[in-house]
């Protein structure tokens, strides 16, 4: 320990650790790459330390990044441990032995530990770090139990376990993050230094861009459809996306007129049966993955954001959305209910609160509730946020030399 404070001293370089399940992904030339876990999110840890440790659940791409329409993960200092997935069978039986043994030796190089939850790697990395009795962060993201429970009867089995892994591995943290203001504090307490700070990261909101909102609400014409739009990943059912389908369809055979745009990779035939089976695949359109850029530009040309999970943290989508000024709905789950309003917000799987909600939003003037979610987005902004955590980081970062002492 005091070798360590001497180092501290003269200079030593600081290593973190970031845990996380992700996954992330190499290209066909060995490229990083991801859409949310990205440069700029990795920048924020170089703020005290000199080079961080990624050991991350890796998947392996038969693309490049640039065909996969990602974007390449490069900086300074960063090094990955590429880990796979230890939720599948062959994962909990055969590898987990295995890539413990690697955990341990990256948690043994750390001077700083990120583990982000709910992650099973994140879950090893904090066993480790407690038995070393090392300090460690968690970056609490999301409901261990709501992540497992809505996935089958597999997922079911091992929520419990889960959980309260999530549970112990906040309780005991040195220093926390959470992704909302008070949802995920209730499930998961620290008895900790805890702040909130979002992973999602906003430049300087412009003007303009809520300018532009109310034009496109006052030139819209009232024969044209009402196109409702969500973000995610079209092949994970607990994202929701079939309510908006079956709620519009319902409200199409009364005479309205809706449109649903989805944005997102993944095999998207079940969503397509149900289109089908709803009548509806005329209006119901696949966009397919998209770069951040072209989210933004696509989130302008829709009328209404929907985030119908049964399962979130602090959706980034939905921020996204309010950043653009775009009125939204979404269900009673998570961190939602603290991003937008009342009004907005239905049971999750309630098709008929949806449509309650989709017939109000037809005869309302939606520009105050395109100024209030512009407002609301503006607390995630990169510099409000990264104030929050450059504080906690430095005061973690200080308190592993005042430990050794």
């Amino acid at each position: 320990m005091n070798f360590l404070i001497n180092s501290l001293e003269v200079g030593k370089k600081m290593i973190g650790l970031f845990s996380f399940d992700g996954p992330m992904y190499r290209d066909c030339n060995g490229v990083y790459c991801n859409t949310t876990i990205t440069s700029e999110m990795f920048s924020r840890y170089f703020q005290v330390v000199d080079k961080l440790i990624v050991v991350i659940r890796t998947m392996h791409l038969e693309v490049t990044y640039e065909e996969a329409n990602l974007k390449k993960v490069e900086f300074n200092g960063l090094e990955f441990v590429e880990i796979p997935n230890l939720n599948s069978i062959n994962g909990f039986l055969i590898d987990r032995q295995k890539y413990k043994k690697v955990i341990k030796e990256q948690v043994e190089k750390a001077d700083l530990i990120f583990a982000r939850m709910p992650s099973v790697i994140s879950d090893i990395t904090i066993y480790y770090a407690r038995k070393m009795k090392k300090q460690y962060m968690v970056e609490v993201g999301g409901c261990a139990w709501d992540a497992y429970w809505n996935h089958g009867l597999k997922g079911k089995l091992v929520a419990p376990y889960m959980f309260l892994n999530e549970l112990k591995g906040v309780k005991h943290a040195d220093f926390a993050t959470y992704v909302t203001e008070d949802w995920l504090q209730k499930r998961y307490p620290s008895n900790c230094n805890a702040i909130s700070a979002s992973n999602v990261y906003l430049e300087e909101l412009s003007e303009e861009v809520l300018n532009m909102r109310y034009k496109k609400i006052r030139s819209k014409k009232k024969d044209a459809p009402m196109i409702i739009g969500t973000t995610a990943a079209v092949n994970v059912k607990y994202k929701g996306q079939e309510y908006i389908i079956k709620a519009i369809s319902e409200l199409n055979r009364k005479g309205f007129n809706f449109e649903y745009e989805l944005v997102g990779g993944g095999d998207n035939s079940y969503l397509k049966k149900i289109a089908e089976s709803e009548g509806v695949a005329d209006k119901v359109r696949f966009k397919g993955l998209m770069l951040q850029s072209e989210v933004f530009k696509w989130l302008d040309s829709i009328d209404v954001y929907a985030q119908p999970s049964k399962q979130e943290g602090l959706p980034r989508a939905l921020i996204e959305a309010l950043s653009r000024g775009c009125p939204a709905i979404g269900s009673m789950t998570a961190g939602i209910p603290e991003l937008i309003q009342p009004n907005m917000l239905f049971e999750k799987g309630h098709i008929k609160q949806i449509c309650s909600i989709l017939i109000e939003i037809t005869k309302v003037d939606l520009s105050t509730v395109a100024s209030e979610n512009f407002s609301r987005a503006k607390k995630f902004e990169l510099e409000n946020l990264d104030n929050k955590r450059r504080k906690i980081y430095k005061e973690y970062s200080k308190s592993i030399i005042t430990k050794c002492n």
